[in-house]
């Protein structure tokens, strides 16, 4: 397992996934473990769960780039998060995401986000199967390990990662009162 320590190298496509968190940018405590934690269960359950979507409409273009639509606007939700930022209303994602891009996800600017997503390129099955390797990455470049919080075998993990959470927040004297929803999210 690497370090939590030592900055990951860009993955193969040359992106550096979550650049701050990997760079040891230093936050509050408590600050930090609640955006670290929410942003792992929004990747664990919703971003999982479009992936499985998106593979579910490969055959289906117009689903497909629904579903692509959903993963961008979930992703600069996810970028709000880990930034400590307040999360811009479901409407206004996409556009924030194609015109300013992401900081915390990956250092990238809206057009780059726009292509990386495909979000400017027809929606085939070519296109789906790059695209799910591209949030593959991103998921095992989190700085822990981010099963699919939906499938049954998994259960076991997720209750150990709630309860990880649960301890980090009493380690540093945070209100472990955000983690009532997730729980009862699945």
């Amino acid at each position: 397992m690497p370090s939590p320590i030592e900055p990951k190298p860009p993955a193969a496509g040359g992106i550096r996934w979550f650049p701050r968190i990997n760079a040891g940018y230093r936050f509050a405590a408590g600050e930090h473990v609640i955006s670290t934690i929410s942003a792992a269960w929004l990747l664990m359950t919703e971003l999982r769960a479009y992936i499985e979507d998106l593979a579910g409409a490969r055959d289906i273009p117009d689903a497909a780039a629904l579903v692509k639509i959903k993963i961008a606007e979930l992703l600069l939700q996810v970028d709000a998060v880990l930034g400590r930022a307040a999360v811009p209303h479901e409407m206004h994602r996409l556009p924030l995401l194609m015109a300013y891009g992401l900081s915390d996800v990956a250092a990238m600017d809206g057009p780059t986000a726009t292509r990386l997503l495909g979000l400017d390129a027809p929606t085939d099955g070519v296109e789906v199967d790059r695209l799910i390797g591209v949030l593959e990455e991103l998921l095992a470049a989190f700085p822990s390990d981010l099963v699919d919080a939906l499938q049954p075998e998994n259960q076991g993990h997720v209750l150990r990662f709630l309860r990880s959470a649960n301890k980090a927040c009493e380690r540093v004297g945070c209100d472990a009162g955000f983690l009532a929803p997730l729980m009862t999210s699945l």
